[in-house]
């Protein structure tokens, strides 16, 4: 396609579905523009949203539909003829994949009530009960922000794709026992960063400006306490939110805008300490085995990577340096947790194998009783009656009972002529 003749805008409209009156279809308007004097021919490509399968997209007006492996999206094309600056419309009409629906609210919160009943309750009924009201919460507030973008599709989608992570770490939560075992204390008032946006006009004239200032991808709306009028959207093909806003400028006219941003780019003390803990607990059990040098490998690692972590975190730093050290200190913690992990896989096979031995030593015994019984019917060659058995266990027991009897007898006697002349020897200081 010729940028400079032919060119291509497009646009969301919904529209209700007749037979399922709580859901939406949704138009994807791609406009071709000839803003050429003399008629023109060119080929046409858009991409269509990432989110799509082949059965989304229910009609193509008239384009053709591939697939790209690259961009791993589909995307429709086809040739077009426009006379000079003519424009022609063409309506893709696809399902609207972009709204979390009541049912995937609903089994969300099954999944939370299951976690809470067998994970957090037993362990901690106050502290689970704050959890949950937690992951509910977040569930609610997203709900609420795609009930507020309900009349701007685009707007919807960008929220959708925002918070598309933070449901999927919802869903991991709410069967994560470590969630569940961690301390919900209430939280301190945030901590905020900020970042600086400064717009110039050096034209001689007013000027239109369309900002597009880009977030760190761990940034969500919520995050964005100071906005200064702009709006939270989401580049789906950078996959970023980004800070919106139009505005006019004088010739000359600077303004600089202060975002206030919550400090997310911190790994929380107690999620450290939690980690530290449950490698102590592992090493404790292992120190004295036969894995033990490699507990202790292991063990060292782990403190030097946390004891890392809270000597970086010490530090102040400007926000995009803050940044950066968050991202290294979240790695070091990844690779702590993994050792964490082996340490207690370790721990795991220590207690089979002593399981196991327990299992072996018993039937050691049993093995060696049956032995006897062996040697017992080797010695009589015939299996004894009932009446015959219990006849000669009895005089066994009348035998030895009438040898302790005497030997204690005996003793006693001894005894009479003895004098204790000490007492238990003391304990040694």
């Amino acid at each position: 396609m010729n940028a400079g003749v032919l060119s291509l805008v497009f646009s969301f409209c919904s529209f209700l579905a007749m037979t399922l009156p709580a859901s939406a279809d949704i138009y994807i308007n791609v406009v071709a523009v000839n803003g050429a004097s003399s008629p023109k021919t060119s080929s046409i490509k858009f991409n269509l949203p990432g989110e799509l399968t082949a059965e989304d997209i229910l009609d193509t007006s008239g384009l053709q539909l591939d697939y790209s492996v690259d961009d791993a999206d589909y995307f429709v094309y086809g040739d077009v003829t426009l006379n000079p600056k003519e424009s022609k419309t063409f309506r893709i009409h696809v399902k609207d994949r972009w709204m979390v629906t009541p049912a995937q609210v609903a089994d969300l919160k099954q999944s939370i009530d299951k976690g809470y009943e067998t994970l957090g309750k037993p362990f901690n009924d106050p502290n689970a009960q704050i959890l949950k009201d937690r992951l509910e919460s977040k569930i609610d507030y997203i709900v609420n922000l795609q009930s507020q973008n309900v009349d701007s599709i685009d707007k919807r989608i960008d929220a959708y794709r925002m918070y598309d992570k933070e449901m999927k770490r919802i869903r991991n939560d709410s069967l994560n026992v470590d969630y569940w075992r961690s301390d919900p204390s209430v939280d301190r008032t945030p901590k905020v960063v900020h970042m600086t946006i400064e717009v110039n006009n050096p034209k001689s004239a007013i000027k239109h400006f369309k900002h597009k200032d880009y977030l760190p991808d761990e940034v969500k709306p919520e995050d964005v306490l100071e906005a200064e009028d702009f709006e939270v959207r989401y580049d789906q093909v950078k996959r970023l939110s980004f800070l919106f806003k139009e505005e006019d400028l004088a010739p000359g006219q600077k303004k600089k805008y202060t975002i206030g941003i919550v400090d997310i780019w911190n790994i929380n003390q107690k999620d450290l300490d939690y980690l530290r803990s449950r490698a102590q607990y592992a090493f404790d059990f292992l120190k004295d085995t036969r894995f033990g040098k490699s507990a202790k490998t292991l063990m060292d690692r782990i403190s030097l990577d946390l004891g890392s972590i809270e000597t970086s975190q010490a530090v102040q730093r400007l926000i995009l340096e803050h940044i950066s050290a968050f991202r290294a200190d979240k790695d070091t913690y990844d690779e702590a947790q993994k050792d964490v992990e082996t340490l207690e896989k370790l721990l795991a096979v220590y207690r089979e194998e002593l399981e196991k031995s327990k299992v072996e030593n018993i039937l050691k015994k049993i093995q060696a009783l049956k032995s006897v019984a062996d040697i017992a019917k080797v010695m009589f060659n015939k299996k004894f009656a009932d009446s015959t058995a219990w006849t000669y266990l009895g005089w066994i027991l009348l035998v030895v009972g009438l040898v302790t009897l005497a030997g204690f007898t005996a003793a006693l006697l001894r005894s009479k002529d003895v004098k204790i002349k000490d007492g238990p020897p003391a304990k040694s200081k």
